[in-house]
């Protein structure tokens, strides 16, 4: 007699051979999880030392589970035939879960994930806590031709009292295995055997260390699941996790994605809450299928197209439906692929959410509709659920099973949908749906007879749907065809407004851009400058006529053209605010700016010139003793007013009736193309009416005549009488405005709503930018924080020795004084949620000069910059947050050493009080009065590659504290002095 027997690779064939990635490998055993009761399965994966850790907190395995079941192959503990149920523990509070792995080989997935693995699992059975057993297993040994699957011994120990196992626990694994591996070894040079040797030694891991570091899920204090640790893990896990993160893609995610459904036809909880923690550093990491990375029930409901519904077991589809806002229920679709016969794949559920392609089309806003777009570029596509476990790899945006893509590209308007705008799920359960067999390699069902009726099913709903309500002839057409109308008939409007608005946003800034430039460089008084030269010098030769009355005509002449040419000065730099039009903050700002600028130049620099101009007049005349008519002077004067006010008014008056007129001609045009396209439509009918045969037409070809006829007749009239609704409702809008008068108008009432969505959108994208900050400070913070525990700690346990050891001891101190220093400055990253369990305390200004030189040396050394304190500042004390002050003394030293490092003269920055404030001030260039009150907002900056944001935050740290900053008026063109009050209550020395 013969027997089997089976070689070691064996082993290697049915796990690593058989799954298709690492993804999937680690989604196997998400599934032990679950059929292992767990409510949370983690992955963490430390990136420094390849190490991944895949935890649960299921009812883990007894030790003569783990021998008798979970180290023998196809083992029958979670099989069952059809119909029956698996002979599984199961928790008594629990409810009862159907079990994924039934081939028993999905553990053998682990062999994917990397070359050796430690397994540590503890059982819970009826409320008793078992030992907890460990494992050590290198899978090379697998793949090792020649050697027989009996020849490896797995080392095995139990841990008794509910404690984890220390590092010398898993030295001995170790050894064991090595053991082994020399003795399979003996008299083989196969140099394998070292590798896997070298690679026992190098593994190096303490359980009770990485439970306390990890926190959740442990087996401490006789808690219950399962853990490996694996290490070194697959090189392509840091590289696919790295790709991923670079490219914005979801290729290696996207298999662990909506790992259990409650979503689709269900509502949360999960029956088990997964986690992928990547750690790129020892200190943070990231949540890698975390909440929100799935979709969520919230994007569901704002889909523009939803259906739900199930198949019976004949595959007949009835369901509800939502096209945009209107709902059908009770739908139903057919399917006559099973002739009258129950389907072999069973009753089933679906739930899918469809978004449009192009924003004209969807009912989303549009910042809504480009996030749920992203995701579905990335993870859009029908997935399958099986109990609330996701069957792989249905639902990757690259598996269109249903070959929804490939009939789109014959027809799109004639089969409408798109794999990739679809986020839904199939609903099955073992108990319904048993025939439906997944391969062993998990790459789907296998597609015998109950797969193909599973398949056919889908796909005859996609095209029956598409039928019904997205093409022209289908009974349910207008939902779509109307709703899609509207939205593209308002995208349409807005962006035309968007680009009408953008446009004139673009021209007031440029020209308050030009303005600015202009008044910066001096142009309005240069140009007074040489309009003085030429009015004196005609004055002058208006003296030196030898006829009085010419030389007195001259003189007014020279006066008239003076004013002629001021008016054509001050109009040249007099801007107007474009009608309708909300501005963004920044050009409000300027414009506010540019309004107390023109203000001054009017009162500063234009008007006095007038009166300087008609000074000069009556000093030369004076002079060169001519008589000057003033009757006649101040007439002209008027008169040169008035013409000029009646030519500009007559110039809007015909730009009035000439806008007015055009309309007139534009609406009357299109009530005659109307009645026009209406009468030819009705000629047409009646001539195809009068050539029409009805004898012999049933009643019913009748009918469907007629309605042909009159739906001719009523898609004219009903688009003209829109058409020309809309027209009335315009001329209406605009004779009311002018009956009612001007003081508010409808492009006021728009201009007031624009700017208000101006401020919105702006406030968005700053508290966005805010909140991506925030999280990386948090992010430093946590980093620091970390490795600032280690130090200190290492520090307390130097310190013995360097009290006892004289040339230690030096060298400790600066270590400690340096570490003292450092931690100085971490303590500006104090997190806010933290500020509740602080103090503030005294502060001395001396104090905080000797912070700022430390910090500022080298900078101001490297810029020839001096920092002086007076000794009012030196004596002066504040109580207050540390992390409150000392941030904005640092931003505003900062700013102030930029801006001065470019100047030739000498560099000094000043730090002094008042009577109730710290005065920080410097010799750079001053602030502009255009930008004085804009240096606090946020956003704003004048350094190349500034954010905004120094100064915003600073602002609103101190005012939070009862203190503010400010900027003290400068008049010259050097010199900034920024100003930090105290609080109210704050007692100085």
């Amino acid at each position: 007699m013969a027997k089997f027997r089976t070689r070691a690779r064996t082993v290697d064939m049915l796990g690593r051979q058989q799954i298709a990635n690492v993804a999937t490998a680690i989604g196997e055993l998400f599934k032990n999880a679950y059929d292992a009761y767990a409510d949370h399965a983690e992955v963490d994966y430390f990136r420094s030392d390849n190490l991944l850790v895949i935890r649960d907190n299921g009812v883990g395995m007894t030790p003569e589970e783990f021998e008798n079941r979970w180290l023998v192959l196809g083992t029958e503990s979670k099989y069952a035939p059809q119909g029956e149920k698996a002979n599984a523990y199961r928790p008594s509070d629990k409810p009862e879960r159907a079990i994924m792995g039934e081939k028993g080989i999905g553990r053998l997935a682990i062999a994917l994930l990397g070359r050796q693995v430690l397994i540590l699992t503890r059982a819970e059975r009826d409320g008793q806590r078992h030992d907890l057993v460990m494992c050590f297993i290198h899978w090379e040994l697998f793949e090792i031709s020649g050697v027989n699957l009996e020849d490896i011994e797995i080392p095995v120990k139990r841990v008794p009292g509910g404690m984890l196992p220390a590092s010398n626990d898993v030295d001995e694994l170790l050894e064991s295995m090595a053991k082994c591996v020399r003795r399979l070894s003996s008299g083989d040079e196969d140099p394998v055997y070292q590798r896997i040797l070298n690679d026992i030694s190098d593994f190096q891991l303490d359980p009770r260390d990485m439970d306390e570091f990890l926190g959740g899920l442990s087996l401490q204090d006789g808690q219950s699941g399962t853990h490996f640790y694996i290490a070194p893990a697959d090189d392509g896990i840091a590289f696919e996790i790295e790709r991923e993160r670079q490219e914005e893609t979801r290729d290696f995610t996207k298999f662990l994605l909506g790992f259990s459904n409650a979503v689709f036809r269900e509502s949360p909880p999960s029956p088990i809450e997964t986690a992928f923690r990547y750690w790129p550093t020892d200190s943070a990491s990231d949540d890698l299928i975390g909440e929100g990375e799935f979709f969520t029930s919230q994007e569901l409901d704002a889909a523009d197209h939803r259906i739900s519904g199930r198949f019976d077991e004949y595959g007949q589809f009835v369901g509800d439906i939502r096209i945009y806002e209107e709902k059908v229920s009770d739908h139903v679709i057919s399917w006559t692929g099973g002739e009258g016969r129950p389907t072999r794949c069973g009753p089933f559920e679906i739930e899918f959410g469809y978004v449009a392609g192009t924003q004209r089309e969807t009912s989303l806003p549009p910042d809504d509709w480009k996030r749920i777009t992203d995701k579905l570029d990335r993870i859009g596509g029908v997935y399958v659920y099986r109990d609330r476990i996701r069957i792989l790899p249905y639902g990757n945006s690259d598996v269109d099973w249903l070959n929804i893509e490939e009939r789109r590209t014959k027809g799109a308007a004639y089969y409408f949908f798109s794999h990739r705008r679809v986020f839904g799920a199939v609903k099955l359960t073992r108990h319904e749906n048993g025939l439906l067999k997944e391969k062993a390699g998990r790459e789907g069902f296998q597609q015998d007879k109950a797969y193909r009726q599973l398949k056919s099913i889908l796909e005859n709903l996609f095209l029956q749907l598409a039928a019904d309500f997205f093409r022209e002839s289908g009974d349910f057409a207008d939902f779509y065809s109307e709703q899609r109308s509207e939205l593209e008939r308002l995208e349409l409007a807005r962006r035309k407004r968007e680009k009408q608005v953008s446009t004139k946003r673009k021209n007031i800034a440029a020209s308050l851009e030009g303005f600015f430039d202009r008044v910066g460089a001096g142009l309005p008084e240069t140009e007074l400058a040489a309009l003085r030269s030429m009015i004196t010098s005609r004055m002058d030769s208006a003296a030196k006529m030898k006829d009085p009355d010419e030389a007195s005509s001259a003189l007014l002449d020279a006066e008239k053209e003076a004013n002629r040419k001021l008016s054509e000065i001050r109009e040249s730099y007099r801007l107007s605010k474009p009608r309708g039009v909300g501005l963004s903050k920044p050009l409000q700002r300027d414009w506010n700016a540019y309004t107390a600028e023109i203000e001054r130049l009017n009162k500063e620099v234009f008007d006095p010139f007038s009166t300087e101009v008609a000074q000069t007049l009556g000093k030369v005349a004076k002079e060169a003793r001519l008589y000057v008519d003033q009757r006649k002077r101040l007439g002209e004067l008027i008169r040169q007013q008035a013409e000029s006010g009646k030519r500009a008014v007559t110039q809007e008056a015909g730009q009035v009736r000439s806008s007015a007129n055009d309309a007139r001609s534009s609406a009357l045009k299109f009530a005659r193309e109307a009645i026009r396209e209406m009468q030819e439509t009705i000629s047409g009918v009646e001539a195809d009416f009068a050539q029409k045969d009805l004898a012999g037409l049933s009643e019913a070809e009748i009918e469907r005549l007629r309605e042909g006829f009159e739906g001719r007749i009523e898609t004219v009239g009903q688009k003209n009488k829109e058409t020309l609704s809309k027209i009335r409702d315009m001329l209406i809008a605009i004779s009311g405005n002018i009956a009612q008068g001007f003081e508010v108008s409808d492009s006021d009432i728009v201009e007031a709503m624009d700017q208000e969505l101006q401020e919105l959108r702006e406030q968005t994208d700053s508290d966005a930018e805010m909140v991506q900050l925030g999280l990386a400070v948090a992010v430093i913070n946590h980093e620091f924080e970390s490795a600032i525990k280690g130090v200190r700690r290492s520090l307390r346990e130097l310190r013995p020795w360097a009290n006892s050891n004289a040339e230690l001891s030096n060298l400790y101190q600066e270590i400690r004084n340096n570490f003292d220093h450092l931690d100085g400055h971490l303590n500006l990253f104090t997190p806010l949620q933290r500020r509740l369990y602080r103090k503030a305390i005294p502060i001395k200004g001396s104090d905080i000069n000797h912070y700022l030189r430390t910090l500022f040396d080298v900078r101001m050394k490297r810029h020839n910059v001096e920092l002086k304190a007076t000794d009012a500042f030196l004596q002066a004390v504040v109580t207050v947050f540390p992390s409150t002050i000392y941030p904005v003394f640092v931003n505003i030293i900062d700013n102030a050493i930029f801006w001065l490092k470019d100047i030739d003269r000498q560099k000094i920055i000043t730090l002094d009080i008042d009577d109730d404030a710290f005065l920080i001030s410097n010799n750079g260039p001053s602030i502009s009065s255009r930008d004085v009150d804009a240096i606090f907002d946020q956003g704003f900056t004048r350094k190349p590659g500034g954010r905004g944001l120094g100064l915003f935050i600073s602002k609103k740290a101190l005012q939070k504290e009862d203190m503010d900053v400010e900027v003290l008026s400068s008049s010259g063109k050097h010199g900034v002095t920024m100003l930090i009050r105290w609080p109210r209550n704050n007692d100085t020395a």
